[in-house]
């Protein structure tokens, strides 16, 4: 039976981290399977519903894996940092920036050669300030991914407080410059983890991984800043909610 935490942590949550001590305790063994729903609601005494919630979960962090007409197979004992995001507007990529921490590892100037300017989407000979650096959960388990940030140099004064504080980028652009940040352009590509990312993330060089690269518009379509974040393959996942245009129906 689960107990209930003073702390009215989510049901779900306390069946979880429950699930999660019986894994570590080797009660259920690596490519186990997991007993039934029904069963397990019946031991935790919650409903069917809190314990695919809870199943869920730990399948997000790469514990479980479920097949249709097999079970839920026990994947691991050390859950893996893995972070997902769902960036339907502006104020939800400021929240993600807030639960993340950035580890600057270099802030330097430079002046964009032609494959540099190809990259971001600006001109030759126009000069940025790149940081690089390596991006946490707040709890700092594990890196999430690696970063590269472009910012227009008439907006440099950010980048002190870049890591320091845990707000967006453009934020602070907007709060120390007054730029608004009126568009935002996403692209999400399949990539690989070069052998100098390796290490810092964690995985094996040539890794499968995630590219996000965003390129941030003031007001005028002027291009101000772009990011790209490195995540390896199986500690990222982009959730993305699409729903059917409403169809007017004529009088």
């Amino acid at each position: 039976m689960v107990k209930r935490s003073p702390a009215r942590r989510p049901l779900y949550m306390q069946v979880a981290h429950s699930l999660i001590k019986a894994i570590d305790a080797k009660q259920f063994a690596i490519g186990s399977l997991l007993p039934t729903e029904e069963r397990l609601g019946a031991e935790y005494k919650v409903s069917r519903h809190t314990i695919r919630e809870a199943i869920r979960h730990l399948r997000s962090q790469g514990l479980l894996s479920a097949r249709r007409g097999v079970g839920t197979r026990v994947e691991a004992r050390n859950t893996q940092p893995r972070y997902s995001q769902s960036l339907p507007s502006l104020a939800d990529l400021a929240q993600y920036a807030g639960e993340t921490v950035l580890d600057v590892s270099s802030a330097v100037r430079v002046t964009a050669d032609a494959d540099l300017a190809e990259q971001l989407g600006s001109r030759p000979g126009k000069t940025w300030m790149h940081i690089q650096g390596v991006r946490h959960t707040a709890d700092k388990k594990g890196a999430t991914s690696w970063t590269d940030i472009y910012i227009d140099k008439a907006f440099g004064g950010v980048t002190k407080d870049i890591g320091v504080r845990r707000v967006a980028i453009y934020t602070l652009i907007e709060r120390k410059y007054g730029e608004s940040v009126v568009e935002i352009q996403q692209d999400i590509q399949a990539a690989v983890v070069p052998k100098e990312r390796a290490a810092t993330l964690g995985v094996p060089a040539n890794s499968p991984a995630l590219l996000i690269t965003r390129r941030y518009f003031g007001s005028g379509g002027r291009l101000i800043e772009v990011t790209f974040n490195l995540h390896p393959a199986d500690r990222f996942i982009y959730t993305m909610r699409l729903t059917r245009d409403a169809v007017k129906k004529s009088a």
